[in-house]
Order: C-alpha cells, then structure tokens, then sequence
C-alpha cells in the first residue's frame, strides 16, 4: 500500500502569477530553467516547475506531498491536472516568481533521484474572475470594502502538489551463468 511520507501546507502569493516548485541548486535563471508558464498549469525544467496561477494579488494554498510510490486518485474535483518528473538533490523548496523561499530545502525520505510530480489545482479560474470583479466594483484598492472582500478570497485558490520516486529499472536477469 503507498504512503504518504511528508504533508506540508503553506500560503503564498503567487507573484506574476506564478510560484516555483525546485531542487535547491536549481537556478531560475539557468538553462535547464523552464520558461513561465503563460496561461497553462505548469512549465517544467530539469530540476525545477513553475506553476501558474492566474492571478498575483491574491494568497494561494500549496499542499506538498511526498509518497513512496504513486499515491491513490485525490479526491476532486481539480480544475487541471498535469504530469510530470523532475530531478531533485534530496530536498524540495519551494519560491515566489520574486525568489522569495517559501519553503527552504523539505527534506526527502527517497532521497536523490528523478520524482514523478502530479499537480492538481482548484479554484484557479474563479479566483481570477472574483479578483477582476473587485478591482472594477472598487477603484480605491485601500477602501475597507475593497479590503474585506479580498480577505475572502485569500487561500481559496488551491494547488495540491504530489511527489514520488521513480522507480529504477528491474535489475538485469541473468539468463546463463556460463562465460562469455
């Protein structure tokens, strides 16, 4: 049965509309570095993603997992769903578009390898829309309305971000153990 090993919850704003999952020596503007994702959920380099949200004023709730082998469906419903693999050096951290850690080096019970990587979000959209609404209802960003509407909406755009080994290849069987 697969286990989940490490749960980590943290809020976040998702500066230019996008956040960064990565290995610590990733470098964010090296050339494994992937390109910002645009319009789509993630963008995905060697040892790093960014993940897109389509908005950067309003705080995000990222859920981090690390299981031993491939977790059970997630209860949904997600919005989006992608798929991926990245190579982490024992440990994942995850920053703002800006550079700021959020969290710093989360150790990992698998150790050094390629990580298969399942993203899931929610509420993506929406946020987007309500966001937009405000901003047109209230054109002074600092007015108490403008203000409590918008606590409302922080950390309801949700990103649930599941990792796990890559299983290495079966070893080689032996067929003869006469010499060649």
């Amino acid at each position: 049965m697969n286990r989940r090993l490490l749960r980590v919850g943290v809020r976040l704003h998702p500066d230019k509309g996008m956040f960064r999952v990565h290995d610590l020596g990733a470098d964010p503007t090296g050339i494994q570095s992937p390109p910002p994702p645009g319009t789509e959920l993630v963008s995905v380099g060697y040892d790093q993603m960014w993940i897109g949200s389509l908005q950067d004023d309003v705080e995000i709730t990222l859920l981090l997992e690390e299981w031993d082998a491939e977790p059970p469906s997630s209860p949904g419903p997600w919005e989006q769903e992608a798929f991926s693999e990245l190579y982490l050096r024992g440990a994942v951290a995850v920053a703002t578009a800006t550079g700021e850690p959020v969290l710093h080096g989360v150790r990992l019970a698998a150790g050094v390898g390629r990580y298969r990587l399942a993203v899931r979000a929610r509420h993506r959209a929406e946020i987007a829309r309500l966001y937009d609404g405000l901003l047109d209802r209230f054109r002074d960003g600092f007015n108490t309305e403008f203000q409590a509407a918008l606590r409302e909406l922080q950390g309801v755009e949700h990103y649930l971000v599941q990792l796990w080994p890559v299983q290495p290849p079966a070893p080689p069987r032996v067929i003869s153990d006469l010499p060649i």
